[in-house]
């Protein structure tokens, strides 16, 4: 069985992974963007494709890093950060809460991007649906 110290590392560890994956991550969605201006289906579902194991990736760290909280006996929440944080000497804990300042604020950046991405596919699909299918805009001879 590990121990709490095992944990702790684990935790720690898992956070600068999470920071390559979301820089990769954020990289791939300011492509996107890109790609639909360019009005590029093929590169565009490419570069989905691409952020898909990303995500998982994401997604399996996220969990296990709750799992270490857990079993740490700590919240799932910044309150149980900041207690292991704490139990670390000072110097793990200050470039600790440094790399978790940073995975937060690239998580935030992620966000912001993939909603600006969310509103150009909307604008994307509406487009196309507007070239496939054009709308009526003439008046046609109605009886009365």
């Amino acid at each position: 069985m590990a121990t709490a110290s095992q944990y702790i590392q684990q935790f720690v560890r898992s956070i600068s992974e999470d920071i390559q994956r979301y820089q990769q991550l954020l990289v791939l969605i300011q492509q996107q963007k890109a790609l639909y201006l360019q009005f590029d289906g093929e590169l565009l579902n490419d570069n989905i494709q691409k952020q898909k194991p990303i995500l998982n990736q994401i997604a399996h760290s996220t969990q296990e890093r709750s799992q270490l909280m857990r079993s740490l006996g700590v919240l799932n929440n910044q309150s149980g950060v900041n207690r292991i944080f704490n139990a670390l000497p000072s110097k793990v804990s200050v470039p600790a809460r440094k790399q978790w300042a940073l995975l937060e604020s690239l998580i935030l950046q992620c966000q912001q991007s993939s909603q600006s991405n969310g509103q150009s596919s909307a604008a994307f699909q509406e487009l196309l649906n507007q070239i496939q299918q054009p709308a009526q805009h003439t008046y046609e001879e109605s009886s009365f």
